[in-house]
């Protein structure tokens, strides 16, 4: 199934989020994040990071609902 945005817009805006030093485990943290899209429908993505050093560098980009 295609979703509806970019994992570039995806990752983009989840990079933009603080993360938070509780939600840390084993060097990887995930971010949840909404994107509405033309219709009107709120799609609900979450992005995996892993630690590399300093930065936080995404692994994996999935689409847990629409509604």
């Amino acid at each position: 199934m295609e979703r509806a945005h970019t994992d570039e817009e995806i990752i983009s805006k989840a990079s933009a989020r603080e993360k938070n030093a509780e939600s840390i485990t084993d060097e990887k943290i995930d971010i949840a994040v909404d994107l509405d899209d033309d219709h009107g429908v709120t799609h609900t993505y979450v992005v995996t990071f892993s630690r590399d050093g300093e930065n936080w560098v995404p692994t994996q980009v999935s689409e847990l609902s629409s509604l």
